[in-house]
C-alpha cells in the first residue's frame, strides 16, 4: 500500500513540474520581447512574470496530479499488489481513498497558486496598476534621459535624473485623441475608470484646449480588457475539488481494471482536467455568472467517467456484431 502512496506522490510531482517547465517555458517566449526591450526595465516586467508563472503552475497542478494518480494505479496494477489487496477484502474505492492525505496537500497548493492568478485575472486593471508603479521607480532611478514603456498600455514615463517622472499617453476609450501627462495614475480593476494625479490634458481641434488639474478621474468608460468573472477565491476552490475529484475517479477506475495500458492511463487523467480548462476559458469569455462555473468538476469527473466506460461498451457492441454475423 505505501507502494501506491509513494507511487501516486513520486509521479504526480514529475508530471506536474513536466507540465510546469514546459508552461514556463511557452510564458518566457511571450516575455522575452519586454526583457530584452531596454524600455521595459526588469522591474515592470516582473507582475507579467508572475501571472504567466502562476497560470503555467496551475494548469501544471490540476493536469499533472491526475496524471500521476492514474500511473500510479496503473503501476500498482501492473505489479499484483492490487489483487492481493482485493484479496484480504479491500475494495478499489478504499484503496484509492488512502491517497486523501496526500490529495490535501496537493488542493492546497493548487488552491494557493489559483488564488495568486485568479486576483489578477479577476482584476487586470491592478496589475496595469502595479506596471505603473513600478516603472515609475525605476524611471526615478534613472541616471540618464530615457523613456519606460508600460505594456499593455499607451503610456510612457520620461525619466530625467533632475526632474520629476512623467506620464505622457493617450486617453483610453473616445478620449484616445486627447494627449494627456500626469505625475502618477491607478487604474480600476475592471479598467472602467483612471484617476490620474497632477494630470494635464491636451484636447485637439480647431480650438486646441489645454486643461491642468490636481487630480483627473476618467469613470463609466469601456474596458480596454476583460476582468474574469470568477471570483479568486471560488476559482482556488473549483480548481482544487475538479482536480481532487478527477484525480480519485482516475484512480479509481484504474484500479478496477478498467485500464490496462498506461498510455491509456494518462489519457484518462489528462481528459477530464484539460475540458475543465477549456470550459474555464468558455465561460470566462463569454462574462458568464459565477454560479455557472460549477459545471467544471461535474464536466470533468463526467468526461472521465465517459472515458472509463467507452472501451467496455465498444466491446460489448464487437461481439454483438460478431455474434449477429456468426451463422448458426
Amino acid at each position: 500500500m505505501l507502494s501506491l502512496q509513494r507511487a501516486a506522490r513520486t509521479l504526480s510531482l514529475v508530471a506536474s513540474g513536466a507540465i510546469a517547465l514546459v508552461g514556463v517555458l511557452a510564458g518566457a517566449v511571450r516575455l522575452m520581447p519586454w526583457v530584452l526591450d531596454p524600455a521595459v526595465p526588469w522591474r515592470v516586467a516582473s507582475p507579467f512574470a508572475r501571472g504567466l508563472a502562476a497560470v503555467a503552475l496551475e494548469a501544471a497542478l490540476l493536469v499533472g496530479w491526475p496524471v500521476g494518480w492514474a500511473l500510479a494505479a496503473c503501476r500498482f496494477v501492473e505489479s499484483g499488489e492490487a489483487r492481493v489487496v482485493l484479496t484480504l477484502g479491500e475494495r478499489p474505492a478504499r484503496t484509492a481513498a488512502r491517497l486523501a492525505p496526500q490529495g490535501l496537500a496537493l488542493a492546497l497548493a493548487l488552491a494557493a497558486v489559483a488564488l495568486v492568478y485568479g486576483n489578477d485575472a479577476s482584476a487586470p486593471g491592478r496589475v496595469v496598476t502595479e506596471l505603473v508603479a513600478q516603472a515609475r521607480v525605476s524611471c526615478a532611478q534613472a541616471a540618464t534621459p530615457t523613456t519606460y514603456a508600460i505594456p499593455f498600455t499607451d503610456f510612457t514615463w520620461l525619466c530625467a535624473p533632475d526632474r520629476a517622472p512623467r506620464l505622457v499617453g493617450h486617453a483610453p476609450g473616445s478620449m484616445r485623441r486627447a494627449v494627456l501627462t500626469a505625475s502618477g495614475a491607478r487604474v480600476a480593476g475592471d479598467f472602467r475608470s483612471l484617476e490620474l494625479d497632477d494630470a494635464r490634458l491636451l484636447l485637439s481641434g480647431e480650438t486646441p484646449v489645454a486643461v491642468h488639474v490636481a487630480a483627473l478621474s476618467l469613470r463609466g468608460m469601456a474596458p480596454w480588457a476583460k476582468a474574469s468573472t470568477l471570483p479568486a477565491w471560488l476559482r482556488a476552490l473549483l480548481l482544487a475539488l475538479t482536480a481532487w475529484s478527477v484525480a480519485s475517479l482516475g484512480a479509481y477506475t484504474v484500479l478496477r481494471r478498467r485500464v490496462r495500458w498506461r498510455a491509456v492511463a494518462i489519457v484518462l487523467g489528462a481528459a477530464g482536467p484539460l475540458a475543465a480548462l477549456g470550459l474555464l476559458r468558455v465561460l470566462e469569455r463569454a462574462d458568464a455568472r459565477p454560479a455557472f462555473y460549477g459545471l467544471l468538476p461535474v464536466a470533468a469527473c463526467g468526461l472521465v467517467a465517459t472515458a472509463a466506460l467507452a472501451p467496455g461498451v465498444l466491446s460489448r457492441l464487437r461481439q454483438r456484431r460478431r455474434a449477429a454475423t456468426t451463422p448458426f
